[in-house]
């Protein structure tokens, strides 16, 4: 009796990584030119910016204000601005998505692994062909959209393991120092640093 091999996964960042910038941010101000008369709430947005850039408020409540700009809106239409936005985005970064085609080609599993709500990067996903994704959960309640616990830091390998409790995380790609466990958990690991990729080494000092 065979069983399946156990499968070798190749895990990437979003923002700052597979996207070359804020993803949130882009499609937040896309969201603002579709529509105009929303854009009002950027004060709203500057006000608890400047909260968490005094670490006066978390990051889990600033993202779950910032989001309010899709407030009221239908997930169905969100989606389809979404879509929209990244069918028509050139910020993906060509070296990451050449090592996303290599791990591809040696049959690695890629999984993007990111902090931004799933709802704005699952349509990215599926325009560059990756099947899985951890995120921060975005849903909907009688309130409105709810962001979830931020996923970052310890969480995003948590989740990982959980989705492939028998994987083996082969390679790791970021540029930010919250993905640490990641990185040490990876077979190899590399740190992305204007674009371009640098291997990781657990005693660098990473920033």
């Amino acid at each position: 009796m065979s069983s399946e091999p156990a499968p070798r996964i190749a895990v990437f960042d979003f923002d700052g990584t597979l996207y070359s910038k804020d993803s949130l941010l882009d499609f937040c101000l896309y969201y603002y030119k579709k529509k105009p008369w929303r854009i009002w709430f950027l004060g709203v947005q500057a006000i608890y910016w400047v909260g968490w850039k005094l670490n006066f408020i978390n990051t889990t409540r600033f993202k779950s204000r910032f989001i309010g700009f899709i407030q009221g809106d239908p997930y169905e239409e969100v989606n389809k601005l979404s879509t929209e936005f990244w069918s028509n985005n050139h910020g993906f970064n060509e070296h990451i998505i050449e090592a996303l085609n290599r791990c591809r080609a040696q049959g690695y599993t890629p999984v993007v692994a990111s902090a931004s709500p799933n709802i704005f990067i699952a349509p990215a996903c599926r325009t560059l062909n990756i099947q899985h994704l951890v995120a921060t959960s975005l849903h909907i309640s009688t309130g409105g959209y709810q962001m979830g616990e931020n996923c970052r830091g310890s969480q995003k390998l948590d989740r990982v393991r959980a989705l492939f409790p028998a994987g083996s995380i082969e390679e790791v790609y970021s540029d930010n120092s919250d993905d640490l466990p990641l990185l040490n958990a990876a077979t190899r690991g590399y740190m992305i640093k204007a674009g371009q990729i640098i291997p990781f080494n657990p005693g660098d000092a990473v920033h």
